[in-house]
């Protein structure tokens, strides 16, 4: 940051203590934020979520504003930067605002520009003049920085950062957070504030329920699981947890014990218990639409002019969308649902039917809302209550209790700023599972630490080998939060094992593409200039960007194909069978690849054919239903791998500057496959 920049931070460390902001009365943490916000200061603020970190990021965005400076806000998914759009643009003015999601680009020279965290990295890596005036970024939901497979984004974003950045990180409450600051201080060579709020504004209840007990306090659970299955037997010693509910299990007198406690039972108390609304998170989609035809049938919860609501903004919120509801599949059930004041949200919905689902749920027409984990991140909005249909999650592997952080990720929307005495999160906890599974108690102590998830894309292999010498790369990686926690741990400052790690894949990774030829005499080729700019199995897009395949099909085909690259959704059963023009000739084409790198390139090169079939008819003209009819994908899958087509289109026809041809059927391409429900309109 130039001179003016840090005479405003001076001017600013003189500033009077802030005690309000747009009318609310700031919590110390969100004050002590804002003032080192003020001095210029990097800061990272960890705090339970529904604590107002999200007014501490407004503040800033309006004091860049106020300054002309330019400002980045960055998310982990689409959903909740959509979002974010959203409201800045209400609050800041349609012209100053702009949105960066890889499949859309609006306004992306505003002085706020909100977009995925991607998004962000990328630009830095390729070091895009768009960023070389950001004063600040924002980083929400940092604690992704632990995410098993994304987490490597956020820390090479951090580490990219120019020097002239600020950074604000919004986290949740995570054990280690001073040691993330720590490492962001070191990273940039400037000081970071760490601000750590322990404390929801609306403190949190956390009950257990079944049938039996209702809904009781973790301690108040044993002694109702054996009066349950052993009546009469007073005299077992309960106190203090000195018995365990396995050790009741296994007598003899109860295995013939059998209770079972549905979701319809947690409802029933919710209702008489004034506790609506309610979001009841059920890890599969399948379970949601169960649940909530099943509720439904019983339950009415709307009045006569609250269903004229629900009548009112479902009309507004398709026309806003441009869309018609005879392009909505079963919108009339869905309706009917939400006329009773019961709704679904999961990925697996089109976005028109999330938005109106979220839509409903601000105009407080909605009771239940049964919902998977992603409603929890792509959706701030609070309510009164938040129940767990189980504390277990398949992870693709086996059903696994859920972690501190999941929980607390959901747990948190419970509880109203200003309208509730407390957030009130309950359990379905059947007893007949209580004997294999040891029950959590959700202190915040126990909550995971965040740890270095980086590793070496080829994509972020040529970006390096374009912008840095080895001994450069090495000196990066050395500043890696792998290293930084290794050395924290270790008596030898002079030497990372972690950093040695990196610098050996990344070395491997150049030695591959040097082999692929997108690398020669130590610079990028043409081709390994264009693997800069892609951002999915790069190796495979770029050696098809320069083959003879492309200019040979069609529109719909190239969209077709995009599909099969981009699917990641993890179902191969149940598409229907069809030839594509193009496998036999994408076959040879991965199996030289393989041959040349002289390594199994695995997942960098594999395709899934079934899918593109899909794709290919929506880009031809099918109607949506149609489309679906011989594939096991739902609508928001549908529309979801269509934006992820259009996104890796767009990648291409940047990197295509060469082949004007082939730029014009990649427009016609995303055309074709952007229409509909699969358009975006924020």
């Amino acid at each position: 940051m130039g001179k003016q920049g840090r005479g405003r931070r001076k001017r600013n460390a003189l500033a009077p203590y802030p005690y309000k902001f747009r009318g609310l009365v700031l919590d110390d943490f969100q004050a002590q934020a804002i003032m080192r916000l003020r001095q210029g200061t990097s800061t990272l603020v960890a705090a339970p979520t529904g604590t107002g970190k999200t007014l501490i990021a407004d503040y800033l965005v309006d004091m860049c504003l106020q300054q002309e400076q330019r400002i980045v806000y960055t998310g982990p998914i689409k959903a909740l930067v959509s979002q974010k759009y959203r409201n800045f643009k209400q609050s800041f003015g349609k012209g100053r605002v702009g949105i960066m999601t890889g499949d859309i680009s609006i306004n992306p020279d505003a002085p706020v520009v909100v977009m995925t965290t991607e998004i962000f990295r990328n630009m830095l890596l390729q070091g895009a003049a768009g960023l070389k005036d950001v004063a600040w970024v924002i980083f929400d939901e940092i604690h992704y920085l632990d995410h098993e497979e994304r987490g490597a984004v956020w820390e090479e974003a951090i580490m990219l950062m120019s020097p002239g950045m600020r950074l604000l990180g919004l986290s949740a409450t995570i054990p280690n957070a001073k040691q993330i600051g720590a490492w962001i201080e070191y990273v940039h060579q400037d000081p970071t504030a760490v601000i750590e709020h322990h404390e929801r504004a609306v403190p949190l209840v956390h009950l257990y329920f079944n049938q039996v007990c209702q809904a009781v306090p973790r301690e108040s659970l044993l002694r109702s699981y054996v009066n349950a299955v052993m009546p009469g037997h007073d005299d077992l010693d309960t106190k203090a947890g000195a018995l365990d509910f396995a050790e009741v299990w296994n007598a003899p007198r109860v295995r013939g014990y059998r209770e079972r406690t549905s979701h319809l039972d947690v409802i029933s108390y919710v209702a008489s218990n004034r506790l609506f609304p309610c979001i009841y998170f059920v890890f599969s989609r399948r379970l949601c639409q169960q649940k909530a035809t099943e509720l439904a049938r019983r339950s009415n919860f709307l009045s006569g002019k609250e269903r004229e609501i629900v009548r009112i903004a479902v009309k507004r919120t398709l026309e806003e969308l441009h869309l018609n509801r005879s392009q909505i599949p079963e919108i009339d059930a869905m309706e009917e649902q939400w006329r009773q004041g019961i709704a679904i949200h999961h990925a697996g919905l089109l976005p028109a039917v999330k938005r109106i689902v979220e839509v409903l749920l601000e105009r407080k027409v909605l009771r239940v809302v049964y919902a998977t984990e992603t409603f929890a991140v792509g959706v701030n909005m609070p309510v009164r209550s938040v129940c767990f249909d189980t504390l277990h999650k398949w992870d693709g592997g086996g059903y696994r209790p859920l972690t501190y952080q999941e929980y607390f990720q959901m747990a948190g929307r419970a509880g109203r700023r200003g309208a509730d005495r407390q957030g009130t999160v309950i359990s379905l906890v059947d007893f007949t599972s209580l004997a294999r599974t040891p029950l959590p108690d959700w202190e915040d102590a126990k909550l995971e630490p965040i740890n270095s998830r980086l590793s070496i894309s080829y994509n972020m292999a040529a970006n390096l080998c374009a912008r840095y010498t080895d001994d450069e790369v090495y000196t990066l990686y050395r500043r890696s939060l792998a290293a930084f926690q290794e050395e924290l741990n270790s008596d030898d400052s002079g030497h990372s094992a972690a950093a040695e790690r990196l610098f050996a894949e990344y070395l491997e990774k150049k030695r591959v593409l040097t082999a692929l030829g997108f690398i020669k005499d130590e610079r990028l080729t043409t081709k390994g200039a264009a693997l800069r700019a892609l951002y999915v199995k790069e190796l495979l897009v770029a050696e098809l960007l320069y083959s003879e395949m492309l200019p040979q099909l069609s529109e719909s085909h190239i969209a077709g194909l995009a599909a099969a690259i981009v699917y990641d959704r993890g179902i191969t059963e149940g598409f229907a069978l069809s030839a594509q023009p193009w496998i036999a000739e994408l076959d040879m084409l991965k199996d030289r690849l393989e041959r040349q790198a002289e390594v199994d390139l695995g997942s960098e090169v594999q395709v899934f054919s079934p899918v593109a079939k899909v794709v290919t008819m929506w880009a031809d003209g099918e109607e949506l239903t149609a489309v679906l009819q011989d594939a096991p994908l739902q609508a928001g899958d549908m529309v979801a791998l269509c934006r992820q087509v259009i996104d890796l289109l767009r990648q291409m026809i940047r990197v295509a500057d060469d082949k004007p041809s082939l730029q014009t059927t990649l427009r016609r391409a995303i055309d074709a496959v952007d229409r509909d429900v699969v358009q975006v309109h924020i």
